[in-house]
């Protein structure tokens, strides 16, 4: 059996000492950029993974969660983490907020147990990490993972149908009279991931009521914030301007396309319907309100918390979710209506 890699042999393959390698896993800012990129390039060279399990059987189980998102700038995320609090506090456990910022070597520090605190389970909403990093995990956390950026069956996973929620939302544009829908925030990155399956659903709804697919109609971006929907939405608008309604791939994009559509003389809905996906507040104040799938956060919450606790077997587990039908897509009305 391999000898474990210890702090001393990472500090020697560094060139630093223990107490600077300690800083470097432990995230405090005392150490300099180029002593932590070496610190850290060593941390992979030699697998080094902190040993957390000896401190937890010394310390006890912590009773808390850790939920690791991107960012709490899209309010979906605040829900999901107040949502998992008020579940997971019944169960006599608290939820930590750990911020990604989206990028890869933070994720990999949670995903590899090098983020130097203890958790009793990682709820995990990945979107740098790859299927290969998942594959080569050996931190014995519990995790569960979030949406479908890397979901593999090894590791429980939570989700709602992102291609059958597509589909629902452009049936209801299209039995609204909508006939040129767009779609903003197709991924400009291969693979699987939301965004792919939410576009995937957009596609096979327009195939399936006859409509035509336009190069023109679909604005890709990785990011997904109000500035991208405004910018993915005016690209749409300017060069297909005979488009009646746009799939926007969140809420927060949707909420940029109505400033844009406003800026650019479109009046919503009466000649520009909006969607989107989450159902966060801001929506439901925007004028006018727009029409959103709304996820069962609850169900979701449970779901994540079973399996990262192991009150259930793994697997994947699909939540419900609804269109939730507001101003933004009323129907179209016609001559005589």
């Amino acid at each position: 059996m391999a000898k474990r890699v210890g702090v001393k042999e990472v500090a020697e393959h560094a060139g630093v000492s223990w107490k600077t390698v300690s800083n470097v896993m432990n995230n405090r800012p005392v150490v300099r950029p180029e002593t932590r990129a070496r610190v850290l390039q060593a941390v992979e060279e030699l697998g080094y993974t902190p040993n957390l399990i000896g401190r937890q059987l010394r310390q006890g189980a912590t009773r808390t969660i850790a939920l690791v998102v991107p960012d709490l700038r899209n309010p979906y995320f605040a829900r999901l983490a107040q949502t998992l609090q008020e579940a997971a506090r019944p169960r006599g456990y608290t939820v930590s907020i750990e911020l990604s910022g989206g990028e890869i070597e933070a994720e990999q520090h949670y995903l590899h147990g090098r983020h130097g605190r203890l958790f009793d389970g990682l709820i995990f909403s990945p979107s740098a990490v790859t299927i290969d990093a998942m594959a080569s995990r050996t931190d014995p956390t519990p995790l569960v993972l979030l949406g479908e950026r890397v979901a593999t069956a090894r590791i429980p996973h939570v989700a709602i149908d992102n291609v059958a929620s597509s589909v629902d939302l452009v049936r209801h544009l299209i039995d609204g009279g909508r006939r040129h829908i767009g779609f903003l925030g197709a991924e400009a990155v291969g693979g699987t991931s939301t965004g792919s399956q939410r576009f995937e659903g957009y596609r096979a709804a327009l195939r399936f009521a006859g409509l035509p697919l336009s190069a023109g109609l679909v604005a890709a971006s990785d990011s997904w914030q109000r500035e991208d929907g405004y910018r993915l939405a005016q690209q749409v608008l300017h060069g297909s301007p005979e488009v009646d309604a746009l799939v926007c791939a969140n809420d927060l994009l949707t909420v940029g396309a109505l400033s844009a559509a406003r800026d650019r003389g479109r009046t919503v809905p009466e000649d520009l319907a909006l969607v989107g996906w989450d159902d966060i507040d801001e929506v439901r104040y925007a004028m006018p309100p727009l029409t959103s799938v709304a996820p069962d956060l609850d169900a979701l919450a449970e779901a994540a918390l079973a399996a990262v606790l192991g009150e259930r077997e793994e697997g994947r587990v699909v939540i419900d979710h609804r269109v939730v039908a507001r101003e933004s897509s009323r129907p179209v009305r016609t001559p005589g209506d």
